[in-house]
């Protein structure tokens, strides 16, 4: 698709908070080289520009990959919104992570998250011989792949077309009529019944279910951070690269799309084969165009951008 013909005249203002999806977003994928990304993100930190990095994943992978490399004197400015919106960590004087906030499952959570992943493993079973995989660890939530075969054993983000292609296919081999959307109301249903409100994403290979999603991260960034510091939502810049639908359901960073940041501007680097919401912004060229986004973020703090005099601040 093509860009927003507004978006570089929006992204021509000066974000006092540029927070983040990881995977797909700032790096192609958690083994990827952060060499480019590194010294632009250190860049920004030195210029006193909070980064938040927005993930459904545990710390340590953004930490080893990314964080870790950090100068220590820069990670005051750093933050990770990690485990799908369950924790929140900084970074103390000596560059080591900082649990700023948790929410953690109790035992009667857990035992009702694992049932649930359980009867509804066998009700896919039964009712259409559709066999899936329960993924059990992962904080305050669980997964089931529901492709678990090993072309589609860890698929990249630049195949998400091909990947909903072969799930709809498998899908309908197995006379699954309403396709992901057919899965994810059974998925309802059984929470109702074993009496758990979760959270429920997808990635398309996987249903996700849990406590917490995106929107508690976007709730802490802008309820606990720029409140904090006396940040308005319009200085704050939103950016993933799976806001638009796919195959009939909401992109996994649509979960970042929230009232308590009305005001802040939402940007897709993403391929977004169907679009995007009204309130997101197209710029695309996926982990370049994030790349470039920092750049003319450091040129403008820098005074050396177009209408950098007019940033409102």
């Amino acid at each position: 698709m093509q860009q927003h013909p507004l978006v570089h005249e929006k992204l021509r203002h000066r974000f006092r908070i540029i927070a983040f999806d990881w995977d797909g977003t700032a790096v192609k994928n958690r083994a990827a080289p952060v060499d480019d990304l590194l010294p632009r993100l250190e860049t920004l930190m030195a210029l006193d520009v909070k980064i938040v990095i927005i993930t459904g994943t545990h710390l340590g992978n953004p930490n080893k990959q990314f964080c870790s490399k950090v100068r220590p004197e820069l990670k005051g400015n750093l933050f990770a919104c990690v485990n799908r919106g369950a924790e929140v960590f900084g970074f103390d004087e000596a560059g080591e992570p900082v649990r700023l906030r948790g929410r953690d499952a109790n035992e009667e959570e857990n035992r009702k998250m694992d049932r649930v992943s359980v009867e509804l493993q066998q009700d896919f079973l039964e009712r259409y011989g559709l066999d899936v995989v329960i993924i059990y660890d992962r904080y305050n939530r669980r997964k089931l792949d529901i492709i678990p075969t090993p072309e589609w054993s860890d698929p990249p983000k630049a195949r998400i077309g091909e990947l909903l292609v072969a799930v709809q296919q498998r899908l309908r081999d197995h006379g699954v009529a309403g396709g992901i959307q057919e899965l994810i109301d059974r998925l309802n249903e059984k929470c109702r019944q074993v009496g758990i409100p979760l959270r429920i994403t997808t990635d398309v290979k996987h249903l996700e279910y849990g406590l917490s999603d995106k929107a508690d991260s976007v709730d802490w960034i802008i309820n606990d951070l720029a409140r904090g510091l006396g940040v308005p939502n319009e200085n704050v810049l939103f950016m993933g690269d799976e806001f638009g639908p796919i195959g009939g359901f909401d992109g996994s960073d649509f979960k970042m799309v929230s009232p308590v940041a009305k005001g802040a501007v939402y940007v897709s680097v993403g391929k977004e084969p169907n679009g995007v919401p009204d309130e997101v912004m197209y710029y695309g060229k996926g982990t370049e165009g994030f790349l470039e986004i920092c750049d003319g973020q450091i040129a403008l703090w820098r005074d050396q951008g177009p209408d950098a005099a007019t940033n409102k601040e």
